[in-house]
């Protein structure tokens, strides 16, 4: 089981290709979406939205991976290895996706076990979401021995 926390009210330019990963892994998914601030300043929003998510993966013991524009850019055969690993021991997965201000990310260092970019380049909010679902279906279609990662 993978769980995802993510600061959302809607994703309608990619909704489509959301809703269809999500179809896809119903079983494996458990998506929780926060509402986002919006009417504070930016700052005030970064550490609002900081508290909440911290205040969330504290009451997790499962295996932590938050996104971030400094994280560690991985393949998605490292990214695999990383779900198989926390599976065969026994851990599950929590991925966390800040809004679009982003999160103080330097309030997660102890609390959380892995550090992602998806790219180096600035994304928007729903883009990334929708390349993480797609990127979590390719790992458990690599997994099952499927084509569809060739």
């Amino acid at each position: 089981m993978i769980k995802i926390y993510i600061f959302a009210d809607s994703h309608k330019h990619f909704s489509d290709a959301v809703c269809e990963y999500k179809k896809r892994l119903w079983k494996q998914l458990d998506i929780i979406e926060i509402k986002p601030i919006k009417k504070w300043t930016p700052e005030q929003i970064i550490t609002a939205e900081s508290k909440i998510l911290q205040e969330k993966l504290a009451k997790e013991s499962w295996y932590k991976i938050i996104l971030s524009p400094n994280g560690k850019n991985i393949s998605t055969e490292d990214f695999k290895d990383i779900i198989e690993s926390q599976k065969n021991s026994g851990k599950r997965i929590i991925l966390a996706i800040g809004w679009a201000n982003g999160l103080d990310y330097t309030l997660f260092k102890k609390s959380i076990d892995f550090e992602l970019s998806l790219w180096k380049m600035i994304l928007p909010h729903s883009l990334a979401f929708t390349l993480l679902l797609e990127q979590i279906y390719r790992c458990s279609e690599m997994e099952r021995g499927s084509s569809y990662h060739k």
